[in-house]
């Protein structure tokens, strides 16, 4: 299957389906339901979802989805120490959280899809060719994002009123953004494309003639995002990808980099600044004011939460700030778990990330043709500390997440099999005659 994260490519779409097969056409639909959300501007409250949007695009998506993954379910054996089994358990926690949830609709649908997410993921790892199918579903997961990265650009470039942010970027006045995507997302999505073609053509997956062009495809995509953050996973995903090439020079550009930091740090954070207040800048555009508030209703529900996924809601709902409550969520995975639910939940999912990162780290090591896959445990990480990322709901984060468990488990099961597996003795014709056979 030959690689791309152009939307437009066709053949690689095609090529992408037919190797993930109906699990992928499933796994399409949940991104779609879940990333296709539209902004209620009929003040139904802090990140409230259109409902029109819910009822025509989401809710279908994730029928269909369903129904797609009954028609041959077929669930994977898993072993009690593989990583799919503590996403299982997160999964299975955010959807009994349903029964204590202070918004029980959202919680149930937002557990459906993560479990959907997770059945996709079960089923593919199963039988012959897993690893070639997971790496079909990772490609269905780019092109999804890159589609809707690209829809977003387009309409920025055609100046369309929804698509066009005032507010500046690292680069240009105006940035991008879409119904669908924030400005902030467009960020994450084309750091991701970035960073999977820069480890592909590290790993020798692909050639130069093909990295490069899609390289600024995916730079272009960035260019008119407005996430400084974005900036930041780049730039330290590149000097890992660096570091894992070599050490030398990854401890090299690591040190030029800091010193470029302090020789021009004024001018650095004037640029990140922009025309932001300095307040504004400095509470990292209201992260740290909703933080707290986070952290003080942790406090009043500190075992269970108030429910997986609304933990965020019920704490901007309440926040008392008119420009906050705006936010469509707390802007941090690990607050969104912590506030939804609770210790257990925050315990599980940092261990979940935290071995899901030591084993992805080895196995870029012992497989660094899937170099394109770990790379992306990086990102993980950033968006859920900056972002929902992987701990808030389902969206491509939980999908690129679930490509990079669902791979290091079945990488290591093809280790366990070929230790187990003995070599067979070859015995030649001479060592098969009797010892004591007297030359005529």
């Amino acid at each position: 299957m030959r690689f791309s994260i152009y939307p437009w490519n066709l053949r690689s779409w095609r090529a992408a389906f037919a190797v993930s097969g109906l699990p992928g056409v499933a796994l399409f639909l949940i991104l779609l339901g879940a990333m296709l959300q539209v902004e209620d501007l009929s003040g139904g409250g802090a990140g409230h979802s259109s409902a029109t949007a819910i009822l025509l695009i989401r809710t279908p998506a994730i029928v269909l989805a369903f129904l797609l993954l009954l028609f041959k379910p077929r669930i994977a054996p898993m072993r009690g120490t593989d990583l799919r089994v503590l996403y299982a358990a997160f999964a299975g926690l955010y959807f009994v959280s349903t029964l204590w949830s202070q918004i029980p609709i959202q919680t149930l649908g937002k557990s459906a899809e993560l479990i959907l997410a997770g059945v996709v993921f079960f089923e593919s790892s199963r039988g012959e060719n897993a690893i070639k199918r997971v790496e079909g579903l990772r490609q269905v997961v780019l092109l999804t994002m890159s589609l809707l990265g690209g829809l977003a650009v387009i309409g920025f470039c055609l100046r369309l009123p929804a698509f066009v942010q005032h507010r500046p970027g690292l680069i240009s006045s105006t940035t991008a953004q879409a119904p669908f995507l924030s400005g902030n997302g467009l960020g994450y999505v084309a750091s991701a494309l970035v960073l999977v073609v820069l480890a592909e053509w590290q790993a020798g997956r692909i050639r130069m003639g093909v990295a490069v062009p899609q390289f600024i495809y995916g730079l272009a995509l960035f260019s008119v995002s407005a996430s400084r953050t974005s900036f930041g996973i780049l730039l330290f995903s590149v000097l890992m990808v660096i570091f894992k090439r070599s050490k030398l020079i990854g401890v090299l550009a690591v040190s030029g980099v800091m010193l470029g930091a302090v020789m021009f740090s004024t001018e650095i954070v004037n640029r990140l600044q922009g025309h932001q207040a300095s307040s504004s800048f400095v509470t990292l555009s209201g992260r740290t004011v909703v933080w707290t508030a986070a952290v003080r209703q942790f406090e009043n529900y500190p075992i269970l939460g108030v429910g997986g996924g609304v933990g965020g809601k019920m704490v901007i709902s309440h926040i008392g700030n008119m420009y906050l409550e705006e936010m469509s969520s707390l802007h941090n995975g690990f607050l969104e778990v912590l506030t939804g639910l609770g210790l257990i939940g925050f315990i599980i999912s940092s261990y979940m990330l935290l071995l899901a990162t030591w084993r992805a780290w080895k196995a870029w090591d012992t497989n660094p043709e899937f170099a394109g896959t770990y790379v992306l445990i990086i990102h993980v990480w950033m968006t859920s500390i900056m972002s929902t990322g992987l701990l808030g709901w389902m969206g491509y984060e939980v999908a690129i997440y679930l490509c990079i468990i669902t791979n290091v488990d079945l990488v290591m099961e093809r280790a366990r099999k070929s230790v187990r597996s003995p070599v067979p003795v070859r015995w030649s014709s001479q060592a098969l005659e009797p010892h004591n056979q007297v030359a005529g």
